[in-house]
Formats: C-alpha cells, sequence, structure tokens
C-alpha cells in the first residue's frame, strides 16, 4: 500500500490505541493549526470557534488554484464509496467546466463492490470511505489492474450519534468500542443503555445501532480500525447512507450510530470524547486543533497503468482534485481538505516531482 495511507493509518492507530492522555493529542493528517512542543509532550493550539473558518480559508489559500494544461477529452468510470458519491458528482461536474469534451459514467456503487469490479476493469476510478488493505492490493494485482495505487483526497471526521433525548455526554474509546463490537469477542460488549451510566428511562433499554451495511466502507472502518479486526455488533437497522442512519436514530429514542460530521440533521447530537479525564466535543474546532482522533480518510483507488494511455486524464484529474478548486467542492460535501505539505506529496508521487 502507499506510503501515505501507511503513515495516515500509523497516526490513527496511535492516536486511538493510545488514546489517549490528557496530555499527548492526536494530530490529522491534514492540520493547518501549528503544533507546538511542551517538554515531552505535544499539546495542540486551541481554534476559537469564531476561528474555525478562517482556518480552513487560510488553508485553501496556500493551495494551487487548477490551471489546465491542455485539451482534454475521453470517458472516465467512477464508482465506489456511496459516501463518496455526492463528492465525486461533484467534481466530475466541476471538471466538465474546465473540460468539456470529458464525459463521466457511474460504476458499481460501494467501496467492496468497486474495488471488486477495479480488478476486472482497470479503466474504473474509484472511491474508497477507508484505506485499502494489503490483501485487496494483491487481490487486485492478481486481476486485470496492473498497478493499483491508492491517494487519499479529503478527510471524514466521523462521530457518535444519539437522539436528542438521550442524556449521555461522552464516551471513552473503550466505551465506544463496547457499544460496537459483537458480543463473544476478546474485548467488552455493553447491551443496555444503564451499562454506560445513563439513567432515568432509558436505563434498561437496549442499545439500537443503526450503521451502513456490512459492504459499505464505513462499516469496514469500523471493524478493521476501531475494533481492530473484530467483530461488528448486529445492527437494527442498515442503512444506504450515513445521512440516513442519523434519520433513523432521530426517530428511535434508544438508537445509535457512526457518521461523519456533515451527516447531522434534526433530532440527533454528537456524543463527545473522553480521553483520559478530557472531554472532546465532536465538532470543527477539535478536529482543526488537531484533538479530535476519529478520523478517517477517503481514498481514490486506480491503476496507475491507465496514465500512460489515458491522453493526461487521469493526471489532470488528480490535479484538480488536490486542487484548491477540488478541495473547496470537498468541504462543501462536508468534508475537510488535506494540508499543503499533503498534498504536494501526493502529487510527486502520482506525477513525479516537478519546480513549484
Amino acid at each position: 500500500m502507499r506510503i501515505a495511507i501507511s503513515l495516515f493509518l500509523s497516526v490513527f492507530v496511535a492516536s486511538w490505541s493510545g488514546i489517549a492522555s490528557a496530555q499527548t493529542r492526536a494530530t490529522p493528517a491534514s492540520n493547518p493549526i501549528p503544533i507546538q512542543a511542551n517538554g515531552n509532550a505535544i499539546s495542540s493550539v486551541p481554534v476559537a470557534p469564531d476561528s474555525q473558518h478562517l482556518a480552513l480559508m487560510s488553508l485553501l489559500e496556500c493551495l494551487e488554484l487548477y490551471h489546465p494544461a491542455q485539451d482534454l477529452k475521453g470517458a472516465a468510470k467512477l464508482s465506489g464509496s456511496t459516501t463518496m458519491m455526492l463528492l465525486g458528482k461533484a467534481w466530475a461536474d466541476r471538471f466538465r467546466n474546465f473540460h468539456a469534451k470529458v464525459e463521466f459514467t457511474r460504476g458499481p456503487d460501494g467501496t467492496d463492490a468497486g474495488i471488486k469490479a477495479l480488478a476486472e476493469d482497470p479503466s474504473l476510478i474509484v472511491g474508497a470511505s477507508r484505506p485499502i488493505t494489503e490483501q485487496e492490493i494483491a487481490s487486485l494485482k492478481a486481476g486485470k489492474c496492473k498497478e493499483p495505487m491508492s491517494i487519499i483526497v479529503a478527510l471524514d471526521p466521523l462521530a457518535l450519534y444519539v437522539h436528542e433525548s438521550n442524556p449521555l455526554t461522552s464516551v471513552t474509546p473503550e466505551q465506544l468500542e463496547s457499544i460496537l463490537r459483537a458480543p463473544g469477542q476478546k474485548g467488552a460488549h455493553v447491551a443496555k443503555w444503564g451499562e454506560l451510566g445513563v439513567t432515568g428511562a432509558l436505563t434498561d433499554q437496549p442499545i439500537r445501532i443503526h450503521a451502513r451495511s456490512e459492504i459499505a466502507g464505513t462499516t469496514a472502518f469500523i471493524k478493521q480500525f476501531l475494533l481492530r479486526g473484530e467483530n461488528v455488533a448486529k445492527e437494527v437497522g442498515s442503512h444506504t447512507s450515513s445521512q440516513a442512519v442519523c434519520e433513523a436514530i432521530a426517530k428511535d429514542t434508544a438508537g445509535v450510530g457512526i457518521a461523519g460530521f456533515g451527516d447531522a440533521v434534526a433530532g440527533v447530537r454528537t456524543v463527545s470524547l473522553n480521553l483520559r479525564g478530557t472531554v472532546v466535543p465532536a465538532n470543527e474546532q477539535s478536529f482543526l486543533s488537531g484533538q479530535y482522533p476519529l478520523v478517517r480518510p477517503l481514498v481514490l483507488v486506480f491503476d496507475k497503468a491507465q496514465m500512460k494511455v489515458d491522453g493526461g486524464l487521469r493526471e489532470s484529474m488528480l490535479r484538480y482534485i488536490l486542487s484548491r478548486d477540488g478541495q473547496m467542492e470537498a468541504i462543501r460535501a462536508g468534508f475537510f481538505p488535506l494540508d499543503p505539505s499533503f498534498i504536494h506529496k501526493e502529487l510527486d508521487e502520482i506525477c513525479g516531482t516537478r519546480m513549484r
């Protein structure tokens, strides 16, 4: 797998598995706020709520605008993650403003389905709402995908959502895992709200999990990286999108589920993370300051060998997606952009080192 994703995962796994002393804060791959050292501890510079958007705009201003290098024509088929579907459509639509002769079509939906399809059809460009595993890379190489490559294109902070009437205010990482973990695994499993300290009408009520399907990238991310391979608890409802997960929780007072920051709807609220006594809310401020650790990368997977025969289409698309224009679309879709230095490394790996 690519070094960029390995580095991201090393940060995520270290911050989540060790999560978290009050003195050691997790730093997301995209972090526009400076980090300073205090002795042996690393602490994040806090971001005032009214400066959140200024921080994002400052980050975007450091990114290069997209400048078409050539007149393109051809076709591309996008597939994969339903979490990224609207973002992919926005990218395709805006890209055609620069390259009107390029046509886009849609392949199989779902991260797992898209990766399997890529093994048989290397012309696909697949979105994945989780990192690609080494086993999947090997499977792609064993198929028709000669040179599989994956790049991070945006970040998606995740949150635990409950019904707005639920009095639960925060959970530790261990409690979050115990909610999501199936019974009978190595780790603990909680089945009722009272086991999390919830009092009142919900005390003896079963915890009702609303989730994405088993083939969704969100579920795979929970299993692979939050639960470290253990099985996910059986849900009471399987939903086609993260927003649908939140909509279901809004109608279920005992409901709970994982979804992105941008998926909230009326009737739900997020639950903060209690990192060894430090309560970190699930919001933009915590993410931008580097305090919030529950973040997954959004990834594009493709056959790099196709770049030799596509007339510059893939390189131009990736340059657009990683430009200020493309990263602005990620923000509009409810996700977060990448750090400029990280983007430069991505582009160097895709296209080779160039003068900037």
